[in-house]
Parts: C-alpha cells; sequence; structure tokens
C-alpha cells in the first residue's frame, strides 16, 4: 500500500511525500521514528493512475538505474546544478520509462521540492534505500558522492541477482524439457507399443501398466490437472500474501538444506552491504535499520530486525539485540561489536559484505556443480523407467513366441 503524507521536520520545514508500507501503522511508526510530526496522513490512490499502471520496476531495470545514478553523481561532481543535470539525463536516457520519471522529477524540484522528496513520489522506481541516501546526501552537502556509492551498491545487487537468476536458467531450461518429453512418450509412444503387445496377446507387467494409467490420466483429464495446477499455484501465492504464511515460506527458505544456507549468505552480504553503505552515507543506525527491513527479501530476517531496532531504541547496543534474533552467524556480530567499539562500524560492515559477496558466488558456483549432474541423474531415472515399462512386455513377447 503507497500512503501521502505532509509532515513537519525537527527544524520546522514542511515535507510531502509517498511511502510504501503495510499498513498505516507502520507508516506513522517510521515517520515518528526520523522524528517527523504528522500533519497528515492519506492512503495514496497513485497505484490506479496512468503513471501507476505504466511504471514499474520490472520494466525500469537496475541497471539504468545505475548508468543513471552514476552520471548524476558525475555531473554534480563536476559543478552542474541538479536542474541542468536532470534536463542532460532526460536527453541522454533511452528508457522512456524512466526518462518519463526524470521529467517528472526535474519539474517537481522546480517547484521547489528537494531531490529526494521528489524521488519519494515514485517508490516503484526508486526505493526507499536509494531515498533514504539522497535525502542524508542533500542534507550533508555531500550528494555526488553519496550518488557515487549508491550507484557501486546498486550494481553489486545486480551482479549478484544476475549470478543467481542466470545459475537457475539451465536447471529450469532442463527439467522443463525433460518433463515434457517424458508426458510425449508417456501419452503418444507407449500406449501404442501396449496396444501391439495387446495384440499379441502379452500379459503387461505392472510398470507398463502403471505408464499406461498415467497416460490415460493425461489424455483424458488434462483439462482438470491444469484447473488443479492452476488452483494449487493460486493457493500457495495467496498463503505468501498472509503475514503467517509469508514466515513460514521464508523459514523454509532459511532452513532447507545448503539452499538455505545459499539463501542466508544472500541476505547476510544484502545486510552488511546495506547498512555498511547507508551507515557510511551518514544515516543514523536506527533509520538504517528500519531501511534494511524493507531489503532483506525475508520476512523472518526483517520481523528480527525490527526486534532487535525496538530493543536498541531502548538504548542497548546493536550487538546483543542482533545475536539474540539468532538469524545472523555469530562472525557477523563480532564483526559489528569490533566496529562499535572502534568507531569503523561502516568499515566493518563493507568488509563483510565484499566477504559475503564472495561467499555468495563460491556457493552458486557450488549449487551449479551439484544442480547439474543431480538432473541428469533424476531424467536418467525417469527415462530408464520409460525404458523399463517398454522392454518388460517385449521379453515377455519373445517368451510367448519362442
Amino acid at each position: 500500500m503507497q500512503f501521502n503524507y505532509r509532515v513537519k521536520d525537527p527544524t520546522g520545514t514542511v515535507v510531502n511525500g509517498v511511502i510504501e508500507a503495510e499498513n498505516r501503522h507502520t507508516v506513522i511508526d517510521s515517520l515518528l521514528n526520523q522524528n517527523y510530526y504528522i500533519l497528515s496522513l492519506k492512503e495514496s490512490k497513485m497505484a490506479g493512475s496512468a503513471l501507476g499502471k505504466e511504471i514499474n520496476f520490472s520494466i525500469i531495470k537496475i541497471r539504468d538505474l545505475v548508468v543513471m545514478t552514476r552520471q548524476l553523481s558525475t555531473m554534480l561532481a563536476a559543478g552542474l546544478s541538479i536542474l541542468r543535470a536532470f534536463s542532460i539525463l532526460a536527453e541522454q536516457t533511452y528508457n522512456p520509462r524512466l526518462r518519463k520519471v526524470i521529467i517528472t522529477v526535474r519539474s517537481d524540484i522546480e517547484e521547489g521540492q528537494s531531490l529526494w522528496q521528489a524521488m519519494a513520489r515514485h517508490p516503484k522506481i526508486f526505493s526507499q534505500i536509494f531515498i533514504n541516501m539522497v535525502k542524508a546526501g542533500e542534507q550533508g552537502g555531500v550528494l555526488d558522492t553519496v550518488l557515487e556509492r549508491l550507484s557501486q551498491h546498486l550494481e553489486r545487487e545486480n551482479e549478484i541477482e544476475t549470478k543467481v537468476r542466470n545459475a537457475s536458467i539451465y536447471p529450469s531450461i532442463i527439467a522443463v524439457f525433460a518433463l515434457l518429453a517424458v508426458i510425449g512418450i508417456v501419452t503418444f509412444v507407449l500406449p501404442t507399443f501396449a496396444s501391439m503387445f495387446e495384440g499379441a496377446g502379452v500379459q503387461l507387467p505392472l510398470p507398463t501398466r502403471i505408464m499406461l494409467g498415467i497416460a490415460e490420466i493425461i489424455k483424458n483429464y488434462w483439462y482438470l490437472l491444469l484447473i488443479g495446477i492452476a488452483a494449487l499455484i493460486g493457493l500457495w501465492y495467496y498463503i505468501g500474501t498472509t503475514t503467517a504464511g509469508r514466515l513460514f515460506y521464508d523459514m523454509i527458505k532459511l532452513k532447507t538444506p545448503f539452499l538455505g544456507k545459499a539463501n542466508s549468505r544472500i541476505i547476510e552480504a544484502r545486510f552488511a552491504r546495506t547498512m555498511g553503505t547507508l551507515v557510511r552515507s551518514g544515516i543514523p543506525v536506527l533509520t538504517a535499520l528500519e531501511t534494511v527491513e524493507g531489503v532483506t527479501g525475508n520476512a523472518v530476517v526483517a520481523k528480527a530486525l525490527k526486534e532487535a531496532r525496538a530493543s536498541i531504541t531502548e538504548g542497548q547496543s546493536i550487538t546483543g539485540p542482533l545475536e539474540r534474533t539468532r538469524v545472523f552467524e555469530p562472525m557477523i556480530t563480532q564483526m559489528i561489536a569490533v566496529g562499535e567499539e572502534t568507531g569503523s562500524l561502516d568499515d566493518m560492515l563493507v568488509r563483510m559484505a565484499d566477504f559475503y559477496d564472495k561467499e555468495v558466488m563460491y556457493m552458486v558456483d557450488a549449487m551449479m556443480a551439484v544442480i547439474e549432474p543431480a538432473l541428469i541423474i533424476v531424467v536418467a531415472v525417469m527415462v530408464g523407467g520409460i525404458i523399463v515399462s517398454t522392454l518388460l512386455p517385449m521379453f515377455e513377447m519373445f517368451s510367448v513366441v519362442g
């Protein structure tokens, strides 16, 4: 859900913006934690507008945002005004939807809004980490430096996501084609042999009868199978929209052998990189933790971070609450403790992010080394079962003829 808010910051400046959250109470907590005085808060109707329908994050790729962010950082560092920089971006951006957003942001800046406020009106394009870092850069007078760090952060995120996505393409293609081949053989080829064997008076063995039964079900009730599969998928997604269902699914993602460890490494890398980037950019730890809650991609971890943030609000250090969540491995909490003691928390987090990024790359390669032979074995077993179901009645027929 999206909410339009109008607040007053500690300096007395009135700020307007848009924020995404699960409910109204979450928005109120978020704004109050940032020391804002709430003047008005309404559910946004932007999702139903033309812009909301036309633009979404899947159409504007991270790569486009990386290029835009790096170009903007370079131009600001060279001394160009922000309006001139956005005019150049509008001319050089090839993605028509991103160009439209850039033009809208420039128009809002001309009307007196700050850059982060103008970007906050497009939450489907600019994430919370993007907006918070831009806000910190504007308030600290180091916007060009912060944008450079932000582009590096986005590049790293894109690199990890691309690596994981590419690693899943090959197994998916093999699995789909193997399944289609098996269905084709069982449905069309095997019944032809079965008719020949029955005509010769051969008693079909149990494996062959099982395969023929499966073929009959597929041929006669394929529409019911499709409806059933669609219903199961719909039920799966519906459960995922509930709070309890999302927690259950995300817990499975963390506990599944091998895959769970790889998923944990990705979350730990994202947590360390995002926290390090935010803290290094001058954003308070509590605000950074709140932002990280929304980018971990796991409801279990987000819940643990929320509990840790509540403990830190009561005056505790970062390390203790994070240890009690039992979500992160000891190395992270120990490194954070060292960072707190030495005053170099941002450096420790960035170093951990680099370490876990390498771990993610290694685990993805390791998964591919396991998945590829495992797929070959599964396909071999499926095809072998079909061959056995076909050959057994042949041997029976030969014995009858003999």
